[in-house]
């Protein structure tokens, strides 16, 4: 009879120990806890090159006209998010040095009229002893946002054993972020804030509290109807 007991009581604790550990396993807290997409994937700025490489001939008295429009566009380029020096690059020792340093004048004019200020424009030279064909170079800095620690591939989503979400959990969000910054360098260094137009002010809000018209008077030349501007 004892012993039927003990048995009881031993097989009674075991099943207990595996209750207990089956709601133990089923109430895992998560190994990471749920936050904002932004949290994962933080959103970086980093430099990039912007190379230009015009091509050269040992007997080229100067560039294309098509090589100018490549420079105009490379200017404006340079105006819309550029940084720091605009480097013109000669090759030296090759059999287009003498061609490149025509050139590379020539260059420097372009990008001037393109917009470009006079003190960016830096000139330099890369070592290209006994090449042929050595090109004229041009370079310069600018700042790239992207997204951090996105993968390209997702791990099987329907599996969650430690109920932690996804790796790639916030991507599409910080990837389009990164994509609709217009000016990156905005990231590193916030732009200065231009002061307010107080002057333009102060005439509005006492217009206001004159109980007066607060828009801009319409001119002769503004006024008319849709019958005057279609006859």
């Amino acid at each position: 009879m004892q012993t039927h007991m003990a048995k009881y009581i031993f097989r009674s604790l075991v099943c207990g120990a595996i209750i207990i550990l089956g709601l133990s396993a089923c109430n895992t807290a998560p190994k990471t806890p749920f936050g904002l997409p932004g949290d994962q994937h933080k959103i970086i700025v980093s430099q990039k090159q912007e190379d230009l490489s015009l091509t050269l001939a040992p007997n080229m008295a100067a560039l294309t006209p098509a090589q100018i429009r490549t420079l105009t566009s490379y200017a404006a380029a340079y105006l819309d998010h550029g940084y720091g020096p605009l480097v013109i690059s000669v090759p030296e020792g090759a059999n287009t040095s003498l061609a490149a340093r025509r050139a590379a004048q020539q260059a420097q004019k372009a990008l001037h009229e393109g917009g470009v200020d006079w003190a960016v424009i830096v000139k330099g030279q890369y070592q290209a002893a006994g090449t042929t064909g050595s090109p004229l170079l041009l370079s310069f800095t600018r700042y790239v946002a992207s997204a951090e620690g996105c993968g390209e591939r997702w791990r099987n989503l329907v599996t969650h054993p430690g109920n932690n979400e996804s790796d790639n959990f916030g991507c599409a969000l910080a990837v389009n972020t990164a994509a609709m910054i217009a000016n990156p360098y905005d990231l590193v260094r916030p732009s200065t804030v231009q002061p307010a137009l107080t002057a333009r002010r102060q005439t509005v809000m006492g217009k206001y509290i004159a109980g007066q018209p607060t828009g801009a008077e319409r001119s002769s030349d503004a006024k008319g109807t849709v019958s005057d501007a279609v006859n």
